[in-house]
């Protein structure tokens, strides 16, 4: 019975483990995951070793304030993976946690492989000439990580964006209003604040805050909030009351019917605005964090964008308003400014179709033709 050992410590990364378990489930039989990951991951057979939502710890200060436990709870990890012996080890994404147990694991004879790539391009350039030693393969799903990480002869794959696969290339917007309630013919914008904690405390306040000026502005929109867990539910249903904004509606999940029925969304950066593009939608990218996190990010940034359509496109297609930039006027003016601008509309729809097509593999396939051999 194959033994596999997989990680993620993120929504992001359990989706993306989840998708290639549900594959690996109809190509083997009574396979036996161990590791670490959420609810997606336990749906496909995953024995989590602690609760994931340990790992997702935000921006570099509150890294440092919680090191000590994450450290023990690797080193404790660990040595449950070696005692366990599987007959793979695949990390997804979290390199920072990922490439210490990838790289004692591969010492110990057990192949290791890294699922996403480290954003080596974008920031901590230096982390990648490490990289072969912590590894046997990695698995990378945007296509110019390629030609990045064969210059240090570090074997490789691009298996495209597992979202891509997932998401349809043109999607059902009255569908989607159907599957989660929604009747408004207004329009409807989104707002995805983060699903780490921190996030939505530093993003929420600001785009209500936003919303009510749009109110102003807009007589006839709707708003609506995915959220991923009971605690962020609860806590965005109190900001809510607090604001007294009418015209907005939390869904539990539904995150892709949410973005599918939105005519724009002010979204924090990271998966949600590549998950935005796919839907073909317009969007503003905000992201806030304590100012030693930003200070030492502008250091070890090396590239001029932040969001991953803008990053991908190489071009500041979607505005990026960041840190003291995210302020509630400037959000409400870009939405209104998008909105009215036609011409952007169709071009960014043309440049999000052609972003979809490119990242659209056998994702799943694509790695299991790199593991089988180890599957006993």
């Amino acid at each position: 019975m194959p033994k596999v050992a997989i990680l993620a410590g993120e929504p992001s990364g359990d989706m993306i483990a989840s998708q290639l378990m549900s594959e690996l489930n109809k190509r083997y039989k009574n396979i036996e995951y161990i590791g670490i990951g959420g609810p997606l991951m336990s749906k496909y057979g995953l024995k989590s070793y602690f609760d994931y939502s340990h790992l997702s710890v935000r921006g570099y200060f509150e890294a440092i304030k919680n090191l000590p436990k994450l450290l023990k709870f690797r080193h404790s990890l660990i040595n449950y993976l070696l005692q366990q012996k599987p007959d793979i080890f695949i990390g997804i994404d979290v390199p920072d946690f990922n490439f210490a147990i990838e790289k004692r694991l591969k010492a110990n004879q057990i192949p290791t492989f890294h699922y996403v790539a480290p954003s080596v391009w974008a920031w901590r350039k230096n982390r990648m000439y490490k990289m072969k030693d912590y590894m046997n393969h990695l698995f990378s799903i945007f296509p110019h990580e390629e030609v990045i990480f064969k210059k240090i002869k570090l074997p490789i794959t691009y298996v495209g964006h597992p979202l891509a696969s997932k998401i349809p290339l043109t999607s059902n917007k009255q569908k989607a209003k159907k599957v989660i309630g929604i009747d408004s013919e207004g329009i409807i914008i989104s707002l995805l604040p983060g699903s780490r904690r921190g996030e939505v405390k530093w993003h929420f306040d600001v785009m209500l805050k936003a919303a009510l000026l749009i109110n102003k502005k807009l007589k006839n929109c709707f708003f609506l909030v995915p959220v991923n867990n009971k605690l962020n539910y609860e806590y965005l249903l109190k900001k809510i009351k607090q604001y007294g904004i009418v015209n907005i509606k939390v869904i539990f999940g539904h995150s892709h019917e949410v973005l599918s029925c939105s005519d724009i969304s002010i979204l924090a950066s990271g998966t949600a605005s590549l998950e935005a593009a796919l839907f073909k939608k317009p969007m503003i990218i905000i992201y806030r964090m304590s100012w030693l996190s930003w200070f030492l990010l502008k250091r070890m940034h090396l590239i001029s964008y932040i969001g991953l359509p803008n990053i991908l496109l190489d071009k500041f297609a979607v505005p990026e308003l960041i840190q003291n930039n995210a302020q509630p006027d400037n959000i409400a003016s870009k939405v209104l400014e998008l909105l009215s601008d036609k011409k952007y509309l169709n071009e960014l729809k043309n440049d999000f179709t052609k972003l979809h097509k490119k990242l659209k593999r056998d994702t799943s396939s694509l790695i299991i033709n790199q593991i089988h051999r180890y599957l006993k």
